[in-house]
């Protein structure tokens, strides 16, 4: 059999070799895009080739270069960069650090309870000791995130309404420094101060079980901590919304100088509200006497006397009220502009506009400035009174003075 020789030739045509001059045209092409050097283009017509291991282990070049670059070296030089930067060291947490972050990040609405369990689980088991006042700041902050109805159920805390957030963030702060006695956290987390056990007594406010504040009083003076005026005034607060009003007044006037405070007027007024929502304005009158009797007539200040005084106007009992307030400006206690306006709307209710215009008057003359307040109760009850044209003259006359009126005080005029 005869089989077909093989071909001498290739089937298909051989490449062209570049001549010279085209060499020559490719190299000075090069140098003018700047991708070899034009010192090289002119030594050789052809740059060396290099192999194609020493390409990829070759340093790539830098960012900053003014020499164009391929995407792929690009990623390259930007994948070297990135292994060379060192991690940070695994046991640099910082309690501190770590407390400061979550505190900013309950204030903002972002940390979620179980964000702040996490964060506890981190302290028990590091050896630094918390900073006291980190521990108090994030605390604080938990007690101050409102108990909304509109949030959803779910791990959270926040002011924003935020429904990611915790929902009762006072209660959470409670169940975690519960979980630091509980575990025996020892030296690792600073011994609670005063200021811990007033923001844990608040807490219990917050969550409405103020009956369950006391106990951490009593906790507090078995740790031989000393108390403060403020963790007696929390005290007072925890009581009252309790409503365990007798009791708070027998702290006011008696149990407090055994744990070496002394009532200011922040404690006066908290006892006195409570006695006036419970309908027992008569009972806060004697309580402001009796203080004035003892020498404490400087801790009784113009919100205590407002406070009684609209005590006994939602009682009915309007004589009482002006008889209070005639008595404490004899007391040299200066009325407010809350307090004219209690005045001047129960006497404008009372039909007496003689009276109340005479107040008015005299709340000029001591230099406090009607509001829009003021300006709606007289006009009200002098439009009610059949008398248009005056309430329109007054309101022309306190706009006049620069009164900046409400709606409520252009739908009146």
């Amino acid at each position: 059999k005869n089989y077909p020789m093989p071909c001498q030739h290739p089937p298909w045509p051989a490449p062209a070799r570049p001549t010279t001059c085209e060499l020559s045209r490719l190299t000075s092409a090069a140098a003018r895009a700047e991708l070899i050097p034009a010192s090289a283009a002119a030594a050789s017509p052809l740059p060396p080739r290099r192999p194609r291991a020493a390409v990829l282990l070759a340093t790539p070049p830098s960012l900053h270069s003014t020499t164009p670059m391929s995407r792929i070296r690009l990623r390259r030089s930007r994948l070297f960069s990135s292994c060379a930067t060192t991690p940070p060291p695994a046991g640099s947490w910082s309690p501190h650090a770590a407390f400061a972050a979550a505190t900013e990040r309950a204030l903002a609405g972002k940390l979620s309870g179980e964000d702040a369990h996490h964060l506890f689980d981190e302290l028990l088991r590091q050896a630094t000791p918390v900073p006291e006042r980190s521990l108090n700041g994030f605390l604080t902050a938990l007690a101050r995130a409102p108990d909304s109805s509109t949030f959803r159920n779910g791990p959270a805390l926040a002011r924003a309404p935020d429904s990611s957030t915790f929902r009762n963030g006072p209660a959470l702060a409670i169940a975690l420094f519960n979980r630091l006695c509980r575990e025996e956290a020892g030296s690792r987390v600073a011994w609670p101060t005063v200021c811990t056990y007033n923001i844990l007594m608040d807490c219990r406010c917050r969550t409405r079980r103020p009956d369950l504040g006391p106990a951490f009083l009593g906790r507090l003076l078995r740790t031989g901590l000393k108390t403060n005026q403020i963790v007696a005034n929390t005290l007072l607060k925890c009581l009252c919304y309790a409503k365990r009003t007798d009791e708070a007044v027998n702290v006011l006037l008696h149990k407090m100088s055994e744990l070496g405070c002394v009532p200011d007027a922040i404690s006066y007024n908290t006892v006195l509200k409570r006695l006036c929502e419970d309908s027992r304005s008569q009972g806060a009158l004697d309580l402001l006497r009796t203080v004035a009797k003892e020498g404490g007539v400087g801790s009784l200040d113009v919100v205590s006397h407002g406070t009684v005084i609209h005590g006994f106007f939602k009682e009915g009992e309007t004589g009482k009220a002006c008889n209070l307030f005639h008595e404490m400006t004899q007391q040299g206690i200066v009325p407010n502009v809350v307090t004219y306006n209690l005045i001047i709307d129960a006497l404008c209710k009372a039909r007496a506009m003689d009276k109340a215009e005479l107040i008015l008057r005299q709340m000029v003359d001591n230099g406090v400035r009607p509001d829009t307040v003021t300006c709606s109760s007289i006009m009200s009850s002098l439009c009610k009174h059949g008398r248009s044209k005056e309430a329109a003259e007054f309101f022309d006359s306190m706009t006049a003075k620069g009164l900046k009126a409400d709606v409520f005080s252009y739908s009146v005029s």
